[in-house]
């Protein structure tokens, strides 16, 4: 029977929403938008909203799928439904996912970073730096890793008034007419948003680090819906502001939007919201290395310092191998492919298996 962790380790139930909310927008909001347009047109705001109802549905997954397994969490699952051997497996894979999500999210600011401010910036050097901090936020704890979740949430609500300037510049007939579209070509472009609406699956290693409570599915499904507006927002703003050629031609059209704003104390604000970006990423990538490294604890049985380390070297290296404008494409277009296998068929298949597990507390069998 595993061990339940003490109060004292724990983080209340509404941190979930924040958990949830933080983890999924991170720097796809930046560009995903010019994606989706280029498949679904500009009804492509329908494609966000199937997206996020899909990812309602693989919350509450995730939480039947924790409610059938002993230990509360992936790793118990993954144990009782396919054995040693099999659940080994599982577990691995949930490794190497989390980790590269942590090397999709670093790479790709560091990019942002290389075009927009400093050209000569080395990659390796910003990906150590952060890194290393990212390191210490871990090695502290699951309640260090979920406060810089609530943290960093909110400071990026400050971006959000500079969405009126751009708005002045609207062109709302690009929405007309609303509907013109088929659900092929949304379904389509929803599973384009599966790398941006990722991070709801982490609920599977974290959810035994949160009090339990009547609020704590609730919370959680209302951070991803939280997440579903933020991207609506952006989505119509991005529309609105570019025709569809223009859009097509521009990598980052939400960094891009940003030039239009003039405020007399500051002459280039997207250089601030770079800046102020990089709290959105961190606690992004923090928690996704946190999930990784605490899976391969349970499945060595080592020092979760030790797995860190491991973790944390191995997406420093990974990160530093993609050093062109095609290679990181090819990452972000791999883990839109490599997204979904787990997301939609991994994912369902272990609450699939779960069905058949006793309820936790039991002797939980197939």
């Amino acid at each position: 029977m595993a061990t339940e962790l003490p109060s004292s380790v724990k983080v209340p139930p509404y941190m979930a929403f924040f958990l949830v909310h933080g983890m999924q927008v991170g720097v796809g909001i930046l560009g995903f938008s010019r994606y989706i347009a280029d498949v679904a047109g500009y009804r492509a705001w329908i494609a966000v909203l199937l997206a996020g109802a899909v990812n309602q549905l693989i919350i509450w997954m995730a939480f039947r799928i924790i409610s059938k397994a002993e230990s509360g969490d992936l790793y118990g699952v993954a144990k009782q439904a396919f054995g040693r051997w099999g659940g080994g497996l599982v577990v691995f894979l949930f490794v190497f996912y989390f980790a590269m999500l942590a090397v999709v999210v670093l790479r790709t600011y560091i990019e942002v970073i290389q075009v927009w401010i400093y050209p000569e910036l080395m990659t390796w050097s910003m990906a150590l730096i952060i890194l290393l901090v990212e390191y210490y936020a871990i090695v502290k704890g699951f309640r260090v890793v979920a406060g810089l979740n609530f943290i960093f949430v909110l400071i990026p609500t400050l971006l959000w008034p500079t969405v009126l300037p751009v708005l002045e510049f609207a062109e709302w007939y690009h929405l007309t007419p609303l509907f013109d579209t088929t659900w092929k070509k949304q379904i389509e472009a929803a599973l384009l948003l599966t790398l941006s609406f990722s991070g709801a699956e982490l609920l599977l290693v974290y959810a035994p680090s949160l009090k339990k409570g009547k609020g704590l599915q609730l919370s959680a499904h209302l951070g991803s819906a939280c997440t579903t507006l933020v991207y609506l927002l952006v989505v119509f703003v991005t529309f609105l502001y570019y025709s569809h050629e223009q859009l097509t031609l521009t990598i980052w059209p939400t960094l891009s939007a940003w030039k239009v704003v003039s405020l007399v104390f500051i002459e280039r604000i997207e250089y601030l919201c770079i800046a102020i970006w990089l709290t959105v990423i961190f606690p992004n990538i923090a928690l996704a290395i946190w999930a990784s490294s605490r899976l391969l604890k349970q499945q060595l049985g080592v020092r979760h310092r030790t797995t860190a380390k491991v973790v944390v070297f191995l997406v420093f290296i990974a990160t530093i191998q993609f050093d062109t404008r095609r290679a990181i494409n090819a990452l972000n277009d791999g883990m839109n492919y490599v997204g979904p296998l787990f997301i939609f068929g991994l994912l369902p298949l272990l609450w699939a298996v779960s069905l058949f597990l006793k309820k936790k507390g039991d002797a939980s069998h197939v």
